[in-house]
């Protein structure tokens, strides 16, 4: 398949040649990389093998460019940072970049994914959001109706509060390697006229309002288009219906992972231990400790 072809950009609606866009940003597998990682696939297409996530013809050079700023941005001031321990007791000061950078991220996820989205309420208000965050990411207006982005940093150790017995020891590990490994989007809607769209990297939970009637649900910190402060000394989520959620989430998708590796012959097996134990980084790595609490205890 061509890297580029001609075509209309998602992003400015101009005719241009079309990269081969990144639905999750490059920074992410690399980080996966780092930490032992050799391949992914997608659980839509599990007997494909991705070298650095998902890539569709979406943008064209210049919105390219003004993604990839942010994307910078985000990688080097916090992501990085806070996945190396970094951020824990430390506030970050934040301009207008960090507000892009999830709307860029939350726009690029929806367009992926929602066409599998239901009921025609539901429908209509995504479609607007999207619309709404298309012009505001070309330059436009802070969009009107659809502008309450929250970000959820988010460790195993927020969960420490909670009674060890709640859950069982694979199950931890399964928390943990969701918290620190998987990439994850959906639309939560379980509480009427309540809506939000997320998408999930490493460590990093990205929401935004779709609508709200309820006021004690806690999608984490909100980010403000012109800036502000995250004090991660001071930060925990909380409880309520969105851990509840997300706590579900986790074992919910555990279960398609087990689903999925099911799918996978006895020779796509064999490549995929082969190709981790090749990879220069597994040794010693978060990754070889996940597989060896996952298989060995």
């Amino acid at each position: 398949m061509p890297k580029n072809i001609k075509g209309t950009c998602a992003l400015t609606l101009e005719e241009c040649d079309l990269k081969e866009s990144h639905i999750y940003p490059k920074f992410i597998f690399d980080y996966l990389l780092q930490k032992g990682g050799k391949r992914f696939r997608c659980l839509g297409n599990p007997t494909k093998v991705l070298q650095d996530g998902v890539k569709r013809h979406l943008l064209g050079g210049n919105a390219e460019q003004e993604f990839s700023k942010r994307e910078k941005w985000f990688a080097e001031k916090l992501f990085i940072p806070f996945c190396n321990g970094q951020m824990n007791n430390s506030k970050l000061i934040y301009h207008d970049e960090l507000y892009y950078f999830c709307v860029s991220l939350l726009w690029r996820v929806l367009y992926w994914v929602k066409d599998s989205i239901r009921g025609e309420r539901l429908i209509s208000k995504c479609n607007q959001a999207f619309e709404e965050w298309r012009i505001f990411l070309n330059g436009g207006n802070l969009p009107p109706n659809f502008n309450r982005i929250y970000l959820m940093p988010i460790t195993p150790l927020l969960f420490d509060s909670m009674p060890q017995k709640t859950f069982t020891k694979q199950q931890w590990n399964e928390i943990k390697w969701y918290i620190h490994r998987d990439i994850d989007s959906a639309l939560f809607d379980l509480i009427p006229y309540n809506s939000a769209f997320f998408c999930k990297i490493p460590f990093f939970f990205f929401w935004a309002e779709i609508e709200r009637t309820e006021t004690n649900l806690n999608y984490g910190l909100r980010i403000l288009p012109n800036g502000g402060n995250i004090d991660f000394k001071h930060y925990h989520i909380g409880r309520g219906p969105i851990l509840s959620y997300i706590l579900i989430r986790i074992i919910m998708e555990s279960g398609k992972i087990d689903d999925v590796s099911k799918m996978l012959s006895e020779e796509q097996h064999r490549k995929i231990i082969q190709h981790t134990l090749q990879n220069i980084h597994f040794p010693n790595s978060e990754l070889e400790e996940f597989v060896r609490k996952k298989f060995f205890t």
